[in-house]
């Protein structure tokens, strides 16, 4: 790797970006906890047992996403941590959103429906609008946008298909 790639990769890694990551995350995992146990008090087998599985699997997630993020603020060479604080964030959050999708849809289908639709449409906003603000990310952007479509399609969208 030559100086010039190391310096350009070393600036993606952004620590503000990183702590406020860490303070998203913390916030997640206490209200995943709350919810987790709304779900046991009320009776999990009232729930999605998918959704209620997103839920608790989203928690390690967040939880090593908030550690790589952490080393993002003070390490010089962060940028392998900064990738995987925000593949683990996004697969956690998104696990999260999935799980919510689905417990709307166990009450009212269509809302579930509503739900996912609306979801994938602001995503893809999004990042269109993120490309259009900064055509360098356009590349990136398409890769994070089918990443979390493929996310809301495996844990959301077919789940709600497979129970109609």
């Amino acid at each position: 790797m030559t100086i010039n790639k190391m310096n350009r990769d070393e600036l993606k890694a952004n620590p503000e970006k990183a702590t406020s990551r860490v303070a998203i995350n913390a916030f997640m995992i206490g209200s995943l906890f709350m919810i987790i146990t709304i779900v046991w008090t009320l009776g999990p087998d009232k729930f999605n047992l998918f959704a209620i599985s997103q839920l608790v699997l989203a928690i390690p997630l967040l939880f090593i996403s908030s550690l790589a993020y952490a080393k993002v603020s003070y390490r010089t060479k962060s940028m392998i941590f900064d990738r995987y604080g925000w593949i683990a964030h996004t697969v956690g959050n998104n696990m999260v959103l999935n799980s919510f999708g689905l417990i709307a849809a166990s009450f009212f289908k269509p809302l579930g429906l509503i739900y996912f639709s609306l979801a994938i449409l602001t995503i893809i906003l999004y990042y269109i609008i993120d490309s259009r603000h900064d055509p360098s990310q356009s590349k990136e952007n398409l890769i994070k946008t089918i990443l979390i479509l493929i996310i809301f399609a495996a844990g959301g969208i077919y789940p709600l298909f497979s129970s109609l």
